[in-house]
């Protein structure tokens, strides 16, 4: 009885593993393929509760780094087919993989930022704060070359270099990161993420706000990261 119970039990998960194996190779990952699904709040989600989810018309968005053979999915909130929900991805969540166009030319795999503390800068060309804060960002870059830096948009390779080059920002920009955005939820703008070593978020300002000069701008983020790094190594 108990050999038949089990049996049945294997039988009964052999279509849904196989349902996930179908849906995984559509992304065409490769080998061993690693991917997460996440809630429209942001929240880890078993392969069975996303799919019955896309069993009701739910979107989602995707975002992947095919040489990491990672992926991540969003759902997003019901009745839409843009956007996902608020940003939720809290210290020790895993920083979604990505391979972005840069406007220096190229690819960035998000493992090649594996290692070390990395800053990311989500902006978008018409962003008053974004322009604003161009100066500290390129000032707290200088001042810590251990670390890496990447600055992050929506928009196209040409409206990215003519920020590069209007406004002078010195970091690496990578465009066309819509669907990074969206699974991250990143709605408000600027917003800055630390990822740890691992590929994990040490902390986040989202929608940042610092006061008024370059000193006491470059003070907050100083602060901020250096308070993000110590909380991350306490863990």
């Amino acid at each position: 009885m108990l050999a038949m119970a089990l049996l049945a039990s294997s039988l009964h998960a052999m279509p849904a593993q196989d349902d996930e194996q179908r849906f995984v190779a559509t992304l065409q990952l490769g080998a061993s393929p690693d991917v997460h699904y996440l809630d429209a709040n942001g929240k880890p989600l078993g392969y069975a509760a996303f799919a019955q989810q896309l069993g009701t018309g739910r979107n989602y968005s995707t975002t992947a780094d095919s040489k990491a053979n990672a992926a991540m999915l969003r759902l997003r909130p019901p009745g839409t087919s843009t956007g996902t929900g608020r940003f939720s991805f809290g210290r020790g969540s895993m920083f979604p993989p990505f391979e972005l166009p840069s406007s220096q030319g190229g690819t960035l795999h998000s493992s090649a930022l594996r290692g070390r503390y990395t800053l990311v800068s989500f902006f978008f060309a018409e962003c008053a704060p974004c322009i604003a804060d161009v100066p500290v960002l390129n000032a707290f870059a200088k001042a810590n070359g251990d670390m890496g830096f990447v600055a992050i948009t929506y928009e196209d390779a040409d409206t990215a270099r003519a920020f590069v080059n209007d406004r002078g920002l010195r970091w690496p920009v990578l465009h066309d990161g819509q669907a990074l955005i969206d699974t991250l939820g990143v709605n408000v703008y600027p917003t800055l993420i630390l990822i740890d070593p691992a590929g994990r978020v040490a902390g986040a300002a989202v929608g940042m706000t610092m006061r008024d000069g370059q000193d006491k701008q470059l003070a907050d983020l100083t602060g901020w990261v250096q308070q993000w790094k110590a909380a991350r190594a306490a863990k």
